[in-house]
């Protein structure tokens, strides 16, 4: 049975080089009287969180303007943050035909104001632009090392190939001077590779070289963070198939229908769930046929590289 981790868990077990901390539905725990800022408050006096987010779905609740709005008035971003994770897309927009637009200005525009700029939506195994030519190592490097900008951290399912990608192709030849030291940022562990949020997951994070570990946390009905990448535990364990698939609620904010949420749970009916685990292989679909990806992690270049 793989277990599911609190906050502290994480941090203590894998003495990651850096912890980010998602606080994803900070406004719904809040209506069930649980606090995130006192969680956060308290977690800082026992471990380092050297990151802090809090999305809230495509709409920044304080103002009420969605996250695309928001990055046409950085200078007032600035105001409440030291940096921005932005989807991929954001920097470098896709056509229908799954082929690249040119890069957009919100990493230039977001340097000029101080802030740093995260890109998030990575993975190895989903169709990504033809550009690359089914090169993930490709995607990485024209994020860091593209002669014009580069993001100050990417996150990732597979970390290990940023990790090599900037470690061993970015900033050779001509284009031999950095622009920044991107961080390597993992989504849930190597989520790619293993069950995200769980021991398997971080600890091949940390082999793979990340700089910071994530945690999106969630909040138990007696008030224990933990981590796992959705509110709902339908969707991440057992629970539906469990004894209490009598507890389904509906959040209509979020869109999930027929949710059991974890602050409807205590930490110790958490407890007692499974958690549902990810396939060995995945597969990616494409015009041309199925390509099989074993997950199985691989070095692009060797330590005398």
């Amino acid at each position: 049975m793989i277990p599911i981790l609190t906050v502290q868990d994480v941090a203590r077990q894998f003495r990651p080089p850096g912890l980010w901390l998602n606080i994803q539905h900070d406004a719904f725990f809040s209506q069930h009287n649980l606090s995130m800022r006192s969680f956060v408050i308290s977690a800082s006096r026992s471990v380092v969180v050297n990151y802090i987010s809090s999305p809230e779905g495509d709409v920044e609740p304080s103002t009420n303007q969605t996250y695309g709005s928001l990055l046409k008035n950085l200078t007032f971003i600035k105001t409440f943050a030291s940096g921005i994770l932005v989807p991929k897309s954001y920097i470098w927009p896709v056509d229908g035909k799954q082929y690249l637009l040119p890069h957009t200005s919100v990493v230039l525009d977001a340097h000029k104001e101080g802030l740093e700029v995260f890109a998030s939506d990575f993975n190895n195994d989903v169709p990504f632009p033809y550009d690359y030519n089914y090169d993930p190592v490709a995607e990485y490097l024209s994020f860091v090392d593209n002669g014009n900008f580069s993001v100050d951290g990417v996150l990732s399912s597979f970390p290990l190939t940023p990790s090599e990608a900037i470690g061993c192709f970015s900033h050779l030849g001509k284009n031999n001077k950095k622009q920044a030291n991107p961080l390597i940022i993992s989504f849930e562990g190597a989520s790619g590779t293993y069950t995200g949020c769980t021991d398997l997951a971080y600890t091949q994070a940390v082999s793979d070289g990340v700089d910071v570990l994530d945690c999106p946390v969630q909040m138990t009905e007696d008030g224990i963070p933990f981590c796992l990448g959705s509110i709902n535990l339908i969707e991440r364990t057992t629970a539906a198939e469990s004894s209490f698939s009598n507890r389904t609620a509906n959040i209509p904010e979020l869109g999930i229908v027929n949710g059991i949420f974890t602050f409807d749970l205590t930490w110790s009916q958490i407890q007692s769930l499974t958690r549902k685990l990810k396939p060995v292989l995945s597969f990616l679909l494409s015009g041309v046929g199925i390509f099989s990806l074993l997950t199985t992690p691989f070095q692009f270049c060797d330590e005398a590289s």
